[in-house]
């Protein structure tokens, strides 16, 4: 059985108001990392996270999963956490555990209650933890609302570092504000010069 040295071992817990996509993103997570090879879905009750038949008929996670990974020659545990407050019992000693969270949100709904209860569960444990904005591809997702929602309720410090090119139906990837990416569509370039001062301005500011 692989070992790896303890200073290659992430965990991570994905966190956030249900049916916000923690577990889809669990589950596109192992798949570009090729640790499937075919992608699952809530909806068929076929991911690897959400394994229990309870969970099938649910159509949701009532329990903490633990999905392993390989990427970059360090072994990520994602740990894909229920979202509804029932079960809140399953999320702490996740977070007990883990050195860094991934809040999910909905690019079609926004912060929802149970966003700004994860984002103080992280405040109190003092986690670190990045906002990631899901379900770009649906019906009625808003990329600038849902920002517009995240920096209201938990603070102007949240600051995007990938915007999407395009949403909805038009949604076709992300630009990397940090990386040196080229591929940018003429009309998004202002947009992505904004982005990247504001990004420099907001890590001046908490220097």
């Amino acid at each position: 059985m692989p070992t790896h040295d303890i200073d290659k071992i992430r965990n991570v817990v994905l966190i956030g108001h249900s049916g916000s996509g923690k577990t889809s993103l669990a589950e596109s997570i192992l798949f570009h990392t090729k640790s499937i090879s075919r992608m699952g879905t809530v909806e068929s009750g076929n991911t690897v996270s959400d394994h229990e038949p309870e969970e099938a008929k649910r159509v949701s996670s009532i329990q903490t999963s633990i999905i392993p990974c390989k990427a970059k020659g360090h072994k990520i545990n994602f740990l894909d956490t229920p979202g509804y407050d029932d079960f809140r019992g399953e999320v702490l000693p996740g977070l007990r555990i883990t050195e860094s969270a991934v809040i999910v949100v909905s690019a079609t709904a926004g912060v929802e209650v149970g966003t700004e209860t994860s984002w103080n569960l992280c405040e109190t444990q003092r986690i670190p933890r990045i906002v990631f904005i899901n379900k770009l591809d649906r019906e009625n997702a808003e990329f600038e609302r849902s920002l517009a929602s995240i920096e209201s309720s938990l603070g102007r410090k949240c600051v995007p570092f990938q915007i999407p090119i395009g949403e909805a139906k038009t949604f076709q990837g992300i630009i990397d504000l940090i990386g040196d990416d080229t591929n940018i569509p003429d009309d998004l370039k202002p947009v992505v010069e904004k982005a990247k001062s504001r990004l420099v301005e907001a890590a001046a500011e908490n220097d």
